[in-house]
């Protein structure tokens, strides 16, 4: 049992390692981090957006892609 904790105890500290290095490295870069943590709100609201759209108009949409009969069982 020893054995197997030892080797699953240092993937973790290569990977608590590596990130305590990418948040000294996202401290030391201000407009990078800045830059990056816009991105990642506008990714967000654009989800956001998606899925509130989805909300309201993904009936009409799945409606209009729907053909009833026999045409529409068909498997492509």
């Amino acid at each position: 049992a020893a054995m197997a904790a030892a080797g699953w105890q240092e993937p973790w500290r290569a990977l608590c390692a590596l990130g305590r290095e990418l948040a000294a490295e996202w401290a030391a870069q201000d407009v990078r981090a800045a830059l990056c943590q816009l991105l990642l709100l506008w990714l967000g609201l654009s989800l956001l957006g998606v899925r509130l759209a989805w909300r309201t108009y993904g009936g009409a949409v799945a409606a209009l892609c729907y053909r009833p009969g026999p045409a529409g069982r068909r498997s492509p």
